[in-house]
């Protein structure tokens, strides 16, 4: 969160992100779901059920609260559908270019089988400028709103303060578990 916020945008994943692995896109992904989707969760080795491999076709039980806990925040940023800077990924050109790759096509089939449906994915191919947006915690078994309708462009002093604690809150995190304050790479 660190990151987004001091940078003003949401990167695409090639540009931010732990993972060196090679990666099939260069997106930014959304959902238009109300879940938190499986495909979504950091890997924490004290808590199985965030092992993506245990949801395929059963429902496990994600103690949401319990990983905010451990993350440091859970969060979601929210657009309006009608918001040209993002396209269904179902028909988008993205995903033609890698609809027929083995590896992306067993990639959706995860996403089916955990329940997240790739029918429900949005994305954008560029970096999302923080306008026209709001964001929610989860905390106390649900989506609290926290920025309604904002720009970073046009804050007030309230949400400019909101933002620096969650900052503050992101950047203690990442340095407890020895990563990265902040990230950017160069898009591959």
């Amino acid at each position: 969160m660190n990151s987004i916020f001091t940078d003003g945008y949401i990167a695409t994943e090639r540009k931010r992100g732990l993972s060196q692995i090679h990666k099939l896109t260069d997106c930014v992904w959304l959902t238009e779901k109300t879940q938190f989707p499986k495909t979504a969760l950091p890997r924490i080795s004290n808590m199985p059920e965030t092992n993506l491999a245990l949801h395929i076709n059963k429902t496990v039980y994600v103690d949401l609260d319990k990983l905010s806990r451990l993350t440091g925040g859970i969060y979601r940023f929210s657009f309006n559908s009608d918001d040209k800077r993002f396209i269904k990924w179902r028909f988008s050109e993205s995903r033609k270019l890698v609809e027929n790759n083995i590896e992306w096509r067993h990639m959706e089939s995860i996403a089916n089988k955990v329940s997240d449906d790739h029918r429900s994915f949005w994305i954008s191919e560029n970096d999302v400028d923080l306008v026209n947006f709001s964001l929610e915690e989860f905390s106390n078994g649900g989506w609290n709103n926290v920025l309604p309708n904002c720009s970073l462009n046009h804050l007030s002093d309230n949400e400019m303060s909101i933002i620096q604690n969650i900052k503050t809150k992101s950047t203690s995190t990442c340095e407890s578990y020895g990563l990265p304050v902040h990230q950017i790479r160069k898009a591959a």
